[in-house]
């Protein structure tokens, strides 16, 4: 396994002397600390923030790939940007006849397709992604050991049903997610992958198979890369991931998720949140009691915890612009990337005002949520895992009986949210006009 000793105190040192989260402290950290491998099986392992870039680094690597700049494999940051950067995902949803509302918030480029995120990207460095799926578990169980003797690959998952997430059953079925696979070990009947965390996990080949074969859509589905000599021009490559990111943001809404993936989803989510006589209004989706207390601990976890590295992923952007920027001798990066460091500023100042500490209850949601990322960067044991979760289910319970705010106060919360996410919004449009200069 690859170790990281202290790793875990380097970090807290970092948040001590910094004031950032955890996320985006062992984020730094990460940049800044090698791997050393034991196992030569899982020698390509990286710890990550976000799932699909952590993904297409472990397949660069093991294919040989290099960054010029460094002679190294390339870092998460520069693949992040390079895969596309930034992206806007606002979904809610309503149910009626349960009376349940949800919402959720994502910060990636595709945030909703890793199979063309990760075929777009390889496909930027001329290589091909080969793409296995099966209805059946025995032949999905042999196209896994045939992608793993060309070394590792990458399989679609419920990580409701990965045991070490030890997430809620009511997870199950929409645990979207993808993980490295690295190898089999038959004498133990286990899988080794990697989900981000320092070290790679070991899991059953039962809870594995039963993983893959949760999510109709992409059962049982695999990802490799074809053998083939990568084509490497740095320059291009920084200056197509900023085209395909503008791009992307500033389209023309599309049909299905591609309708919630540009800045005018953020917009109507900033319409509805206050002083709204929309059909989807928060007032009316949203009101105090579970449907609020869901939406505020989704928009707090969506924006710090839930694979964006902190900030919506607008400080993984900042990351890349500064690294690009030396690399390619391009100093107008680096005006954009203070532009995305206030951005992960904006975006977690507007999580931290979502579970205000203020509040009781809001303020134990936010510590425990914190705590559960840590642990599953961490390695942490299933059982302080379940006992994250039984307290906010506690806390969930405690708030349904008797919210913690007042109608008035609610609607003055949603008020505050509306004005932070107009600020951002405007944040988001000046970074993309300067992004423009460049790609245009």
């Amino acid at each position: 396994m690859t170790v990281r000793k202290h790793f875990k105190e380097f970090v807290r040192e970092r948040m001590s002397k910094t004031g950032e989260s955890y996320s985006s402290a062992r984020r730094q950290i990460l940049q800044e600390t090698p791997n050393r491998p034991i196992d030569p099986a899982t020698r390509w392992h990286f710890a990550g923030s976000i799932p699909g870039t952590t993904a297409l680094r472990v397949l660069l690597a093991a294919a040989g790939v290099r960054d010029p700049h460094t002679d190294k494999p390339f870092t998460e940051a520069m693949l992040f940007g390079i895969a596309g950067g930034v992206g806007i995902g606002v979904a809610t949803f309503h149910y009626a006849k349960e009376n349940f509302s949800m919402f959720f918030l994502a910060g990636r480029h595709l945030w909703f397709d890793d199979k063309a995120y990760l075929e777009t990207a390889l496909k930027a460095f001329g290589l091909k992604a080969t793409i296995k799926e099966s209805g059946g578990a025995k032949t999905a169980e042999k196209q896994l050991r045939d992608c793993l003797a060309d070394g590792p690959c990458v399989a679609w998952v419920d990580m409701a049903l990965l045991p070490h997430r030890a997430l809620p059953a009511d997870f199950v079925g929409s645990g979207y997610h993808i993980v490295p696979i690295y190898r089999i070990d038959d004498e133990a009947r286990s899988a080794i992958i990697g989900d981000l965390a320092d070290q790679p996990i070991a899991i059953p080949l039962a809870d594995l198979a039963k993983s893959r074969s949760r999510i109709k859509k992409q059962v049982h589905r695999l990802l490799n890369v074809a053998k083939g000599a990568a084509k490497i021009d740095l320059g291009e490559l920084v200056h197509g991931g900023l085209r395909t990111c503008h791009r992307a943001l500033t389209a023309k809404p599309g049909k299905g998720p591609l309708a919630m993936s540009t800045l005018d989803s953020l917009k109507r989510c900033r319409d509805r949140m206050a002083n709204s006589k929309d059909k989807e209004s928060w007032e009316k989706l949203f009101p105090p009691g579970p449907n609020l207390w869901r939406a505020l601990t989704w928009m707090h976890r969506c924006i710090e915890w839930y694979g964006t590295g902190g900030g919506l992923s607008r400080y993984m952007m900042a990351d890349f612009l500064n690294e690009a920027a030396t690399a390619i001798g391009d100093e107008r990066l680096k005006v954009i990337a203070k532009q995305y460091t206030r951005l992960g500023h904006e975006w977690s100042a507007l999580a931290d005002a979502a579970l205000s500490k203020g509040v009781p209850a809001f303020r134990k949601a936010k510590v425990q949520q914190a705590r559960y990322a840590e642990l599953l960067a961490a390695n942490g044991s299933i059982e302080e895992k379940r006992d994250v979760w039984s307290k906010l289910d506690a806390l969930g319970k405690e708030v349904k009986e008797c919210f913690p705010l007042s109608d008035a106060q609610a609607a003055d919360l949603r008020a505050e949210l509306q004005g932070r996410l107009a600020r951002i919004i405007a944040l988001e449009e000046a970074a993309l006009a300067e992004m423009a200069k460049i790609v245009s």
